[in-house]
Order: structure tokens, then C-alpha cells, then sequence
């Protein structure tokens, strides 16, 4: 009798699954479409490519040590990523000018190579690296993509935490 439970409730977790009602995004049965919570990622990626009217972000994380950068969508869902590290250079060249700028020019190239139409983009610049001018010039410089806000989301405290004990030399 518990077996035969068991092989119901496992039936019908089957039965959940294969229908077009699935809370998950991808299952046994290879099911793609949209579920409880949405389309699947790679669905959001294509439309994110495919749809003229949707504006990117290129998001700029300058800090003291590196510079990463993430092209999104509105939404906020990476496409495209890149940093000083991933183009090749190590430890304190990662930082550098060079390097933000390379890592640009990483993400232009692969975004060139996908194919994804960029019509309108906003730069989003953290941090006070070297990596914030290096990013600018080299979108308005490799690229003709439309830039239409730079927002600068530095996080900035209003007298937060206490800050760390200054170090002497």
C-alpha cells in the first residue's frame, strides 16, 4: 500500500512536470518554455538580442585592484561579461588603463560576434579606478553605439560605519 502511494505521488509530480505548468524552468523532459516564474534565461538573452527597442546596460566596477565589466539587459540579466583579469593581465595590471580598456574592447568583439543590435546603452560607472575613463573612450571610440545616460552608482556612505583605523607608515 505505501508503495503504491509512493508510485502516485511520484506520478504525479511526473505529470506536473511534462505539462505546460511547470514552476521549474527546466526538467525532466527537457521542457524550455515558460513556467510559474517566467521564460528560461537563454530565451531572455535571445529576446534581449533580437529586440531593437530594448536599451543595454554596461555595467563599469573600477576599483583600486580591478575593473569588471558586465553588458546587461534592462532587467539586469548579464549577456556579456568581461574584466582586466580575463583579457590577460595579472595582479596590479589589472587595474590599470590598459586593462579597462581591453576588457571594452573584449566585450564589444563578443558582442559584434552574437550579433546583438545595441541602439541605445547606458553606462553605469562604480568605484574611483582607472577603469571609468578607460571604458568611455573605448565605447565612443571602437564603437557608433548611442550612449544615452551615464548614471554613477559609487556607493557612497552618509557617515555609515566606522571606517577602518588609519594605517601609519
Amino acid at each position: 500500500a505505501k508503495a503504491e502511494v509512493a508510485s502516485k505521488r511520484q506520478q504525479a509530480l511526473m505529470d506536473l512536470l511534462g505539462s505546460g505548468d511547470s514552476p521549474l524552468r527546466g526538467d525532466a523532459f527537457g521542457f524550455r518554455g515558460a513556467g510559474l516564474y517566467g521564460n528560461t534565461i537563454s530565451e531572455h538573452k535571445r529576446s534581449a538580442a533580437t529586440n531593437p527597442m530594448n536599451k543595454l546596460v554596461l555595467h563599469v566596477h573600477a576599483s583600486s585592484n580591478n575593473t569588471i565589466l558586465s553588458l546587461t539587459d534592462a532587467n539586469g540579466r548579464v549577456i556579456v561579461n568581461s574584466s582586466g583579469g580575463s583579457v590577460g593581465f595579472k595582479k596590479a595590471q589589472r587595474a590599470g588603463f590598459e586593462a579597462a580598456y581591453q576588457a571594452t574592447a573584449s566585450i564589444v568583439n563578443t558582442v559584434i560576434e552574437k550579433n546583438i543590435s545595441v541602439p541605445r546603452i547606458e553606462l553605469r560607472l562604480k568605484g574611483f579606478g582607472a577603469g571609468r575613463d578607460a571604458s568611455f573612450k573605448a565605447i565612443t571610440g571602437l564603437t557608433n553605439w548611442n550612449v544615452c545616460r551615464i548614471v554613477d552608482t559609487t556607493p557612497i556612505p552618509f557617515n555609515g560605519c566606522r571606517p577602518k583605523k588609519a594605517r601609519r607608515l
